[in-house]
């Protein structure tokens, strides 16, 4: 138990200070939690902090070492903070580990940006050329892009596609040429079929493509491909947030983040409820990847875990692995999914800076 430390004036002022602080972080910390349980329809505020959860626990850790070594009581305040984020903390770090298993399948998903190269000085089509190189090497059974855009001049998407398709060793490829959601498109080493016509995703009304894919002896499962809207935020936007500026100026930045952060939370929900629909009446494997825009403290995190899928990373992945490659730090947006007719292997984020993405990939096998 810790003693009682007479202090004077200004050392239970220091104490009264930080312990304030600490309670300002129990209370982010909750609402960071609770997140995953709030509509972002019905109450947007808490996305917020869900969108923090890192930032919020470290600053929680900080407080607890100031009050600690300050011999202050009211260190307990950090330490319940640390305490209920532990739900938060299983969704976001991972210490699984790799499955054997005799044969597996692999799938990577991996959002290209349009073949904008995060240096800004690469070519579309040599950025393409070093992503066909890099899936040579990773060697996925199954490649779900999100953004996929035609990446050499004066030739079409679809043309684009399939020299993608043809380059990086894939004999199968789906995409909706009508509408291409976001340029999600599926590459197969295995036979492809569009998804059946029960589902919505046969109708092109959801975010995403699905297939049916055709693995052999490995057994047969469905593969739907994601993507859901942007925060819309340029790096631009994040570089002026962190710079000193005049406070108008600031002002108004803020109002257009909050205003683009709420516009896209909202939208999300509803997009995620559309998906959900297009998978609830498809049976046997499932797998869903792609860029989801949501963090794990979120409310279609949750959603997705009470639609029976399991985050594949907290299964079989190991450390806190961020996908987002931007400014952003320690934002892990990018998942896979799986349902219970899927056995998690092996879970890995590649750290491979070119897009503003980095590639994940799951292998499995079937049950």
């Amino acid at each position: 138990m810790m003693e009682r430390v007479e202090r004077g004036f200004f050392g239970k002022l220091l104490v009264f200070i930080f312990a304030l602080l600490a309670f300002i972080g129990l209370v982010a910390m909750a609402l960071s939690v609770l997140n995953a349980y709030v509509d972002p329809n019905r109450f947007i505020w808490t996305t917020f902090f869900g969108l923090a959860f890192w930032e919020i626990l470290f600053y929680n850790l900080l407080m607890l070492m100031v009050l600690l070594t300050l011999k202050s009581r009211k260190a307990w305040i950090a330490v319940l903070a640390l305490m209920i984020a532990i739900p938060g903390f299983s969704k976001s770090y991972s210490r699984g580990k790799k499955v054997e298993a005799e044969s597996s399948i692999r799938i990577m998903s991996y959002n290209v940006h349009n073949f904008n190269h995060v240096d800004g000085k690469t070519e579309d089509e040599q950025f393409a050329n070093q992503v066909i190189d890099m899936v040579r090497e990773q060697a996925p059974d199954i490649l779900c892009c999100q953004e996929f855009s035609g990446f050499k001049r004066k030739t079409s998407r679809q043309k684009c596609i399939e020299i993608f398709s043809e380059e990086a060793g894939f004999q199968y490829v789906y995409y909706n040429k009508k509408s291409n959601y976001a340029g999600n498109v599926v590459f197969s080493k295995y036979p492809i079929e569009k998804v059946s016509d029960v589902s919505d995703f046969a109708k092109e009304q959801t975010y995403g493509v699905m297939v049916s894919v055709d693995a052999g002896d490995k057994g047969k499962f469905h593969v739907a491909n994601i993507h859901l809207l942007s925060y819309m935020i340029t790096d631009r936007e994040i570089e002026s947030l962190i710079t000193p500026q005049e406070r108008q100026e600031l002002e108004a930045l803020g109002k257009t983040l909050v205003h683009k952060l709420n516009f896209a939370f909202q939208c999300r929900s509803e997009e995620l409820q559309k998906v959900l629909e297009g998978l609830s009446p498809v049976e046997g494997p499932i797998i869903v990847c792609g860029d989801f825009n949501e963090p794990p403290l979120s409310y279609n995190y949750r959603q997705m875990q009470k639609a029976g899928f399991v985050d594949a990373f907290t299964k079989v992945g190991h450390g806190i692995k961020p996908t987002y490659a931007g400014k952003l730090p320690l934002l892990r947006i990018d998942y896979v999914w799986a349902n219970n007719g899927v056995t998690p292997l092996n879970f890995k984020r590649h750290r491979w800076k070119a897009s503003d993405h980095y590639p994940i990939y799951l292998d499995f096998s079937l049950q």
